[in-house]
């Protein structure tokens, strides 16, 4: 009787501790689908309340199918048509979505596109309370002969794409697989400018703003590539804040994008005078940061190795987004846009991709030699 009533106890114990063990699952709250830009359209899915498992995510070329299959969720809400919102910007690439529960605690979404696409790019996004949003997983979907950036010289994402395998990333059924090894790590990449900021205009008329985004963008992918977890504070050409307010409240938006968790902060610029013959890039820290001295130092060093420009130094500013930072940060300037050589430079789509790849190998090191907040 003794040996039986210790068995049970034993039991219920098993039982006890795997229920506290397991995390709690998310639940789906709803699906939106829309034109994000004349290069991306864009599908959110978001959910609420638990831990969400996401690592089996598969883009069939062929047949446009995009499968996602999310562990420890429940279907919630997106499991009735009402959850899930097709906009009508985006039914020229999106045919239908459809959200099974194939197992416990198991969904299965799957994006049947109406064309093929070159591009299939999935992320992370906290929930956001200043824009009422749940957290979402975002998945990016590059139309077939989209550009990556602006200037008269930009690549399609098939040949960036073959760029990135060449140089040893990681890329398998359309998409930059996460979680390669950096451990999780948080950056948040600031485009400068933007919308109703155009920044600082080249003499044939490229904008700092387009340029900043530009590789944003390609350094976001690569960093995604390394297993980074990238928060973008503007991914289209937009005001982070609103169009017209004061710089204060522009650029405390931008800090706001920054989790409690983020690590480093980057800043892109392009640089302006009147003097046509200025040139070089340069790279800031706020004045007594540390770690973010150490961060403009490799951001300085790899963009002077790749990018091949006069090296103006690294210097210490009063920046806001550096000093209204939580956590190291840097603002770097990748050439004059004033200087019509640069202008042409950083046009350019392959030149923009030397500086994406620079600030990825500046990151890399970063973290390689114990950079912490």
């Amino acid at each position: 009787m003794l040996k039986k009533f210790l068995t049970c106890l034993c039991m219920l114990l098993v039982l006890t501790c795997t229920t506290t063990v397991a995390a709690k699952p998310a639940e789906l709250t709803g699906i939106n689908a829309f034109d994000l830009d004349n290069e991306t359209f864009r599908i959110e899915i978001s959910y609420r309340g638990g831990k969400l498992f996401d690592d089996n995510i598969s883009f069939d070329e062929k047949s446009g199918i995009v499968r996602l299959e999310l562990e420890n969720t429940l279907p919630g809400r997106i499991s009735r048509s009402s959850g899930t919102q097709i906009q009508d910007d985006a039914k020229n690439f999106v045919e239908k979505i459809s959200v099974n529960k194939t197992a416990e605690r198991h969904t299965r979404i799957q994006i049947f596109l109406m064309d093929s696409s070159k591009g299939v790019y999935v992320s992370l996004e906290p929930a956001n309370s200043s824009e009422k949003k749940d957290a979402r997983v975002v998945v990016d979907v590059k139309k077939v002969y989209a550009s990556l950036g602006g200037g008269e010289s930009s690549m399609r994402l098939r040949d960036f794409d073959e760029r990135l395998k060449r140089d040893g990333y990681d890329i398998s059924n359309g998409y930059f697989k996460r979680g390669g090894g950096r451990g999780g790590h948080v950056i948040v990449i600031d485009p400068g400018h933007g919308g109703s900021d155009t920044g600082a205009v080249g003499p044939t008329g490229v904008s700092e703003k387009s340029v900043s985004l530009a590789v944003s963008l390609k350094a976001q992918k690569l960093l995604t590539a390394e297993g980074y977890r990238v928060i973008m504070t503007r991914t289209t050409d937009i005001d982070v804040a609103a169009p017209g307010v004061p710089d204060g409240v522009e650029l405390q938006a931008r800090v706001d994008k920054s989790p409690p968790d983020t690590e480093i902060f980057i800043s892109v610029h392009c640089n302006a005078f009147s003097n046509a013959n200025s040139h070089g890039m340069e790279t800031f820290h706020a004045p007594t940061a540390v770690q973010g001295k150490r961060l403009a130092t490799l951001l300085n060093e790899e963009l002077e190795r790749l990018g091949g420009l006069y090296n103006r130094g690294v210097k210490g500013a009063r920046f806001y987004v550096m000093t209204h930072s939580k956590c190291p940060a840097s603002l770097i300037e990748l050439g004059f846009i004033t200087n019509p050589r640069e202008e042409k430079l950083l046009a350019s789509s392959d030149y923009q991709y030397k500086l994406a790849q620079a600030i990825t190998n500046a990151v890399n090191r970063y973290f390689n030699q114990g950079g912490s907040n």
